[in-house]
């Protein structure tokens, strides 16, 4: 197989162009703003436009580069920056790449009251970072052969900015309060698993013209995954915390500090943050499993202690 992977300066378009290398495949990378990723200076690296001139042919274009959601991006940058990538990435997939594999969200279904999540559900994003990928994900369906991967939380070594990363700093820190009895789920997959199945979807004739979840097979209560958490970093933090209103509360009065000045760094609770640990959410990965006949190997235990290493916890 030979590729050509967008956003290897990054958290997932890198993991997956080490991957892919590992494995013997070509690989070739975009060049973005940040420069070649960690590891990846061995690779050729060329604009959007260069790869689209060079001639070369590739077996799959994995376009991973996104701007990412988190703190402090303006809503609007969302629907510019990621719309705008994608489409410069399907015309170079267009002109020297054979498929399209977009890595895109479970952050289209948004947040729905009925569980577990699964493909045929609707669009329904809360926000604009979700909203963006699915206007990527339209404009996919209409191009070249493609696959749409949606990963759910993505986490382990390499994250600088993720949920996992802040919330073992803080839990290090003895700054994490679970909110109320920390019953609510989250349902992540460790970037290593990701990587591997985004690349054998890229290889397979099953995936063409389809989406999947990926993501672990069971969800987790956030109680549990502070436990680890707590197990992983060598700090306890009580199992039961303020409720989720009072929270919600004190993230309005860190937001208002913000607005005013008042805080020059990111704040440590949001009501975006607080949504992130305090709704509920489960999603089902059958089609996966159907189609690639695998799902992801390295579990919650695992995953966290090797990021807790990775961040210098332990």
């Amino acid at each position: 197989m030979r590729i050509l992977v967008s956003g290897a300066s990054g958290f997932i378009g890198g993991a997956i162009a080490r991957a892919a290398r590992s494995r013997g495949w070509g690989v070739g990378c975009v060049a973005g703003r940040s420069g070649p990723g960690a590891g990846l200076d061995d690779l050729p690296w060329k604009s959007f436009e260069d790869w689209s001139d060079s001639g070369e042919r590739f077996d799959a274009f994995i376009h991973a580069a996104a701007l990412r959601h988190r703190h402090g991006v303006k809503r609007e940058d969302y629907a510019r920056e990621n719309n705008a990538l994608t489409g410069r990435a399907l015309r170079t997939s267009e002109r020297c790449c054979s498929r399209f594999v977009l890595v895109s969200s479970v952050a289209v279904y948004g947040w729905p009251q009925r569980l577990p999540v699964d493909e045929s559900f609707p669009n329904a994003p809360v926000a604009e970072y979700g909203q963006s990928k699915v206007v990527c994900e339209q404009a996919v369906r209409g191009a070249q052969p493609f696959t749409i991967v949606q990963p759910s939380i993505t986490y382990g070594p390499g994250d600088t900015n993720g949920m996992m990363d802040k919330i073992l700093r803080m839990v290090a820190r003895r700054f994490f309060v679970v909110p109320g009895l920390g019953r609510t789920r989250v349902q992540l997959v460790y970037i290593d698993d990701l990587a591997r199945l985004t690349l054998d979807a890229a290889a397979s004739e099953a995936t063409k013209g389809e989406r999947f979840i990926c993501t672990y097979r069971n969800p987790i209560r956030v109680g549990d995954l502070i436990r680890l958490s707590s197990r992983a970093v060598g700090r306890w933090i009580p199992p039961v915390g303020p409720p989720t209103r009072l929270l919600s509360a004190g993230a309005r009065v860190f937001e208002a500090a913000e607005n005013l000045g008042l805080i020059s760094r990111e704040p440590p609770l949001t009501r975006e943050k607080l949504a992130t640990i305090s709704v509920d959410r489960a999603y089902r990965i059958d089609h996966m499993r159907r189609l690639l006949g695998d799902e992801p190997a390295i579990g919650y235990h695992e995953g966290i202690e090797r990021t807790a290493r990775a961040l210098g916890l332990r």
